[in-house]
């Protein structure tokens, strides 16, 4: 997908608004208050993202856009919560790559399928993943790690926030390509995952750029690459995978804003429109930088064409790593 590099984003009051009225009008959308579900808990780097975007677009459009937080379920509650809403352009739904991309390969029984019942408006950001290693790795480039876990099969254990993950699926697509036998280490979140790798008990994770900064500065891991097109200015001496050899691999989470199935094309392209020109703001930018976020617009067909890519890929993943079906 053709990605164009903007930020967006920003911070309304949180909490569920009153039940509006369902009829709307497109030509004088929005004239009341937006809810924006985050289904994701308040507080984490897609909620934060939600709140930047909802305070750009309520100052464009001129109504208030009120985030939701319906956390639960791997992001289930949320995404179902906006699926069922009326297409009316008054609920949007500010959403990840698991929830999105992911869950309908990895649960069971799936309520909603994330292209029929979504209308896809724009991607909002891309956040790099770093593959980190414990100093006792004796690899200092991602060739050497390879190359290394080549030699010695079955020796190193890598940490994951939980089975199905992003960070998990990526570890196993790179084990995927590049045939390597490493072991799966399952953690229930990213903090425990990463203090284990901190204190050696296990020696490779991938991990968000902003989590991994600090220890990455200290010295107490070791970063090989960074799934980002470019070097981050934060951490300009981890080069990227393209840099590293690994040309088309992909080590990034994304977030993205949809709404639900049927949604009136003027409002979609005008949604577009103005998230795309909230992405190109400096501040949005360096507050989406602080997120360890890359701003990233698209144009409504370009997520859709994104997120059926993305599904492809991670059945392909969780097919060949042989991850059960999760049962509700």
């Amino acid at each position: 997908m053709k990605r164009r590099t903007f930020f967006g984003l920003a911070a309304v009051a949180a909490g569920a608004p009153a039940a509006w009225p369902v009829h709307a009008s497109e030509d004088n959308w929005p004239n009341r208050p937006v809810r924006m579900i985050v289904p994701f808990p308040a507080g984490g780097a897609t909620d934060i993202i939600a709140r930047i975007l909802a305070e750009k677009l309520s100052a464009s459009l001129g109504q208030s856009f009120i985030v939701d937080n319906r956390a639960g379920a791997s992001g289930i509650i949320g995404q179902e919560a906006a699926a069922r809403a009326p297409a009316d352009g008054y609920t949007l739904l500010l959403t990840g790559n698991g929830p999105h991309a992911i869950n309908i390969s990895l649960f069971e029984r799936m309520s909603y399928d994330p292209l029929k019942d979504f209308t896809q408006i724009s991607l909002t950001s891309i956040l790099p993943l770093v593959l980190n290693v414990h100093p006792s790795v004796p690899a200092k480039t991602l060739a050497e790690f390879i190359q290394w876990v080549k030699a010695n099969p079955g020796k190193l254990n890598y940490a994951s926030p939980g089975m199905g993950s992003p960070p998990n699926l990526t570890m196993e697509l790179l084990k995927s390509q590049q045939g390597l036998d490493i072991v799966h280490v399952p953690y229930k979140g990213s903090s425990l995952a990463l203090a284990d790798l901190i204190s050696g008990q296990v020696s490779v994770m991938f991990d968000n750029a902003l989590a991994s900064y600090q220890h990455i500065k200290s010295g107490k891991v070791r970063a090989l690459a960074i799934g980002a097109e470019q070097r981050l200015p934060s951490l300009p001496e981890v080069p990227t995978f393209v840099e590293s050899g690994m040309a088309g691999f992909e080590a990034y989470t994304w977030t993205a804003l949809v709404g639900p199935a049927g949604l009136p094309r003027p409002i979609v392209e005008r949604l577009a429109r103005e998230t795309a020109r909230a992405l190109t703001d400096t501040s949005v930018k360096e507050k989406l930088a602080a997120q360890g976020a890359i701003a990233a617009s698209s144009t409504p067909k370009e997520l859709e064409d994104k997120t059926r890519q993305e599904i492809r890929k991670w059945a392909g993943v969780i097919e060949r790593a042989g991850i059960p079906r999760i049962s509700l």
